[in-house]
């Protein structure tokens, strides 16, 4: 039986990662979560031994500088709505093939909510070190991020590769930033249906793949 879980986190566009659901794959559980929802997606693959795992843009831990942009960001919706939310999220999460794109920036403004965004905003003010649970599955996984990711930089990810128990393959994705999957959708979904159905990656030290 194949069951394809997705974990779109808070801040996804209203068409979230629908366009990743259904792909082809390997008999078991695979998981694709986006943001904070590798979190979420990371207990599940422990509670349930999830056969893949490919997470994007992963937000699993806050440090100094992840919290700077989470003030800024908090800054903005208290002084802006959240239109002030908006444009300071324009600087941190797109990537410079997108940022100037005024359709895809109106299409994510349109899918926020005040109540959303206080809610993820609340969850990044209170994040602490959840890479544990990367030690807790044997579940392959998949890294995927923007190579331009200004909130979560590349650096994230490597980390992410690191830890993992099970085998990592990690890319990071030219022109891309933080919202990798809707900027670099054909990409990402061609990454994700080779990795879910168990071809075209060969693991390599360092979270790097052929």
């Amino acid at each position: 039986m194949v069951d394809l879980r997705l974990f779109p986190g808070l801040l996804a566009p209203p068409s979230g990662l629908d366009f990743l659901a259904g792909l082809p794959a390997e008999e078991g559980l695979h998981l694709v979560a986006f943001g904070e929802g590798a979190i979420p997606a990371l207990q599940v693959a422990f509670r349930e031994q999830a056969k893949s795992l490919v997470l994007l843009s992963p937000i699993v831990r806050k440090d100094a500088l992840l919290a700077a942009k989470v003030a800024a960001l908090r800054f903005g919706l208290e002084r802006g709505g959240v239109e002030g939310f908006a444009q300071v999220g324009r600087a941190l999460f797109f990537g410079p093939e997108s940022v100037g794109d005024e359709e895809i920036f109106a299409a994510w403004r349109e899918g926020i909510s005040r109540e959303g965004v206080e809610a993820w905003l609340s969850r990044m003010e209170a994040l602490g070190d959840e890479r544990r649970w990367l030690r807790g599955t044997e579940a392959r996984v998949l890294v995927i991020q923007g190579a331009w990711d200004v909130f979560t930089p590349p650096a994230h990810g490597k980390e992410v590769a690191d830890f993992a128990k099970g085998e990592a393959v990690r890319f990071a994705l030219e022109g891309a930033g933080h919202f990798v999957p809707w900027e670099a959708r054909e990409e990402v979904l061609d990454l994700v249906k080779d990795f879910v159905s168990g071809e075209g990656f060969r693991p390599l030290p360092g979270g790097l793949a052929l």
